[in-house]
């Protein structure tokens, strides 16, 4: 079944038994991408029955063993008052009742060494850094997002219609449990009495476990887990102007219409199964851009190019203008490339998420008004961020200091290790990312020839990853395309080079398939070592 891909919105949704990618589409262009692999553990939205190890009063802050590898990090602010965040927040009609203002307590007197403490991540771990906790539970559903613990009741503060805004409060409080309280999403401003009494349920229900859960379970322990990886993000981005979810898995697609059909069953309609021979991420042009986030070279559409280096310490982004400098109106070409860098720079750092301290040199304006011109550009770019961003304004050296606040590990990081031969000047991908790499060049071998018997080259660490405990995934490559499938070590190849050969004419197949990426990575020498 062939696509219309002139949708203004899609969510895509590709899966292997070692790598998921969910890639979010806007006119065609790859707005966000996530991924998912097979080993990952993610705690993003877990709550934790915690130890608290250690109290720190010059920090204002604790450290919780979760009993997971590191220690949680929980600040004052996310032990203390909460209805006052939420106030601020919500922009509270009178409804709710005023509560006396109070000073925040120290860490000390709200927390002691030994307590039990309920608890829920809200950052992942990042490098030596633990997760980041909180004990203000949430427990988001696509129109509310149930808070126990609390008798408050809010509405987004994109609900602008006041009446609509006092119904719904006036509807939940009617239907709301005692200990607990609710924010109603955007998404529940047109849903039914019913159907936010259905979501209620739900979300109640989870509560409840946790609690059983907690008295149950010896501490530290988890005690509840978010929904899966896809049905979170489905929460989170399948909205009205998303007029296709395609996943080309069938167990994937069946376990999201199932979870449609019990929360939103009217959105369950919009979800389809891609069944074309070419992979999915194929079909709709995405796999030479995505393996384009790996390098630090970014080329703008108007000419010019950026450079993005990351460190420890912050990630710098030089804007140049390349090719584009020649012309008589040099004044006009540095700020259109200015202002396609600062529309790309909001791009990638979505598609890379990057976060903490963000450095960008533009390219020196004389200018004011062109520099406020690419200023308001960047302001643009940045609404389609999720991620909160702010920014500074360019000073008179062409720079730009902005922060962008990140919950997940950095894609780079998180898709990658570093190289051990350059000593850390390039990174290679993790293991599973090779293999996902691998199983998409055979699947576009597949639709081009009939060869079955097939020779694979790979470096020694791979090998042995591979046979350890990845051997199922040798028979499934067989398996689902029809090859038979041998398996030869190099000792001089690195971890993700591969090279595939005709098993019985010897001939190299892998060029004739290498996407972008591959011809990036693989070594100009062959595999026997030589240059």
């Amino acid at each position: 079944m062939a696509w219309n891909i002139q949708h203004k919105r899609q969510i895509l949704i590709n899966f292997t038994p070692y790598e998921k990618r969910i890639a979010i589409l806007d006119s065609n262009h790859l707005a966000e991408v996530f991924y998912e692999y097979q080993e990952d553990s993610t705690l993003l939205g877990c709550i934790y029955k915690g130890v608290v190890n250690a109290v720190l009063p010059g920090l204002q802050a604790a450290f919780v063993d979760l009993g997971e590898e590191k220690a949680g990090f929980l600040h004052v602010e996310d032990v203390g008052d909460r209805m006052r965040h939420l106030r601020n927040e919500y922009d509270d009609d009178d409804d709710n009742g005023k509560s006396e203002s109070h000073q925040i307590e120290t860490i000390d007197k709200l927390l002691k060494v030994g307590q039990e403490v309920i608890v829920q991540v809200t950052k992942e771990p990042i490098g030596t850094k633990g997760p980041r906790l909180t004990m203000h539970i949430t427990l988001p559903g696509r129109f509310l997002v149930c808070m126990p613990g609390t008798s408050f009741v809010g509405v987004s503060k994109k609900i602008r219609d006041m009446k609509r805004r006092r119904e719904l409060k006036k509807i939940i409080h009617g239907l709301k449990g005692a200990d607990v309280g609710y924010i109603v999403r955007t998404l529940g401003q047109k849903q039914s009495e019913e159907e936010l009494r259905k979501q209620m349920e739900i979300l109640e229900s989870r509560w409840e476990l946790c609690k059983t859960n907690a008295n149950d379970r010896e501490a530290p322990c988890m005690i509840y887990r978010d929904t899966g990886f896809s049905e979170s993000t489905l929460r989170d981005y399948f909205t009205k102007n998303v007029d296709k979810v395609i996943i080309d898995d069938v167990q994937e697609y069946q376990a999201v219409v199932d979870y449609l059909n019990f929360l939103s069953p009217e959105m369950a309609s919009r979800v389809s199964l891609h069944d074309e021979p070419q992979s999915l991420f194929d079909y709709f042009g995405l796999e030479e851009e995505l393996e384009k986030t790996f390098e630090s070279k970014v080329f703008l559409r108007r000419g010019g190019y950026l450079i993005i280096e990351q460190t420890e310490a912050l990630v710098s982004i030089d804007v140049n203008t390349g090719s584009k400098v020649r012309g008589k109106n040099q004044a006009k070409n540095i700020v259109e490339t200015n202002i396609d860098s600062a529309w790309e720079i909001a791009k990638q750092m979505r598609l890379r998420d990057l976060g903490g301290l963000i450095v960008i040199d533009f390219i020196d304006m004389e200018s004011e008004e062109d520099i406020k011109s690419v200023e308001n550009e960047f302001k643009k770019a940045i609404r389609q961020d999720k991620s909160p961003v702010h920014f500074s304004s360019i000073t008179q050296f062409g720079l730009m200091e902005l922060t962008r606040k990140r919950v997940r590990p950095n894609l780079t990081k998180n898709r990658s290790l570093i190289c051990p031969t350059c000593q850390g000047n390039r990174y290679i991908p993790i293991i599973e990312s090779v293999l996902a790499s691998i199983d998409r060049w055979f699947r576009r071998f597949r639709l081009n020839s009939n060869i079955k018997d097939v020779t694979i080259i790979l470096g020694t660490e791979m090998v042995d990853r591979i046979l350890e405990n990845r051997a199922k995934i040798v028979k499934y490559w067989e398996r689902k395309y029809t090859i038979n499938l041998e398996i030869m070590e190099n000792e001089r190849a690195s971890f993700s080079d591969f090279l595939i050969f005709d098993s019985k004419t010897e001939e190299d197949l892998t060029p004739m398939h290498l996407t972008s990426y591959r011809e990036d990575t693989v070594s100009t020498k062959n595999l026997d070592g030589d240059e």
